[in-house]
């Protein structure tokens, strides 16, 4: 079967990869027991560097370390964003 994920792209301009709209938001569909890497990976974030990506699962930061364990379900929220950096 196959599930639904919305994902939504914030502060990732000019970044804008097919099927998202204006304000950065697109719907994947993905195999059942597909994981939150699995999704990143099909994101094709810019030049090859989506570790540099923060992730939240419907509201809940998952660690980059931990991507690969996290099973995404029907209907679930990604919020991706590049990670801040200050001086």
């Amino acid at each position: 079967m196959l599930m639904k994920i919305t994902v939504k792209l914030i502060a990732m301009d000019p970044f804008s990869p097919p099927g998202f709209d204006a304000n950065g938001i697109g719907v994947f569909t993905l195999a059942d027991g597909s994981s939150l890497e699995d999704l990143i990976s099909a994101l094709k974030l810019p030049d090859g560097v989506g570790e540099a990506y923060m992730t939240l699962l419907n509201e809940d930061a998952v660690p980059i370390s931990g991507r690969a364990g996290v099973a995404l379900s029907d209907g679930d929220e990604v919020t991706v964003f590049p990670a801040i950096k200050g001086g």
